[in-house]
């Protein structure tokens, strides 16, 4: 049986990078956390696996609270989010080779939007159209998710469990 998920779709994969690359702004998003923040974009209901700082753990979870159930949940946490690796890697190379992010600050692990081309304009169009964005729990989420370090045993890797922090610099 052939399932159809977005999480696992390039171009919707592509238009939630958008999304989040103009939310963060021009100072850039790290690949790390942008993975992680789209992981809890397609599936919401696993914010509750996430130890989030306690001023905004509880207004987010009421807000993912209201939010329909979906039976597409993954049925394991690390392996819906290893199997988006994939499609995450060819949407960041995509946005590499069509000079929408910046090549060099790539290779330091940062995604920065590329300010002198056309990129703030199409990340811009591309956000806009993207109807997830009007509800409150995404931008609350996007803010608090933002907000934490990405790195350590109290950072946003720690907290979602999604990725080794051990051995952060």
């Amino acid at each position: 049986m052939l399932l159809y998920h977005p999480a696992i779709d390039f171009f919707h994969c592509w238009m939630r990078f958008a999304s989040i690359l103009y939310d963060f702004g021009v100072e850039g998003v790290e690949y790390d956390r942008i993975r992680i923040v789209d992981y809890l974009l397609c599936f919401p209901s696993e914010v509750r696996n996430c130890r989030l700082p306690v001023k905004q753990s509880g207004e987010i979870r009421k807000q993912i609270g209201k939010l329909p159930r979906s039976y597409e949940d993954p049925n394991s946490l690390k392996q819906a989010f290893v199997e988006m690796y994939r499609i995450q890697k060819q949407v960041t190379m995509d946005m590499v080779a069509k000079n929408i992010i910046q090549r060099e600050m790539y290779r330091e692990g940062l995604l920065v939007p590329n300010v002198e081309s056309f990129a703030m304009g199409l990340l811009q169009a591309a956000a806009q159209n993207w109807k997830v964005r009007d509800e409150e729990w995404y931008h609350l989420t996007l803010k608090t998710l933002y907000a934490i370090p990405l790195n350590g045993k109290d950072g946003l890797k720690a907290r979602s469990g999604l990725l080794e922090y051990r051995y952060d610099r």
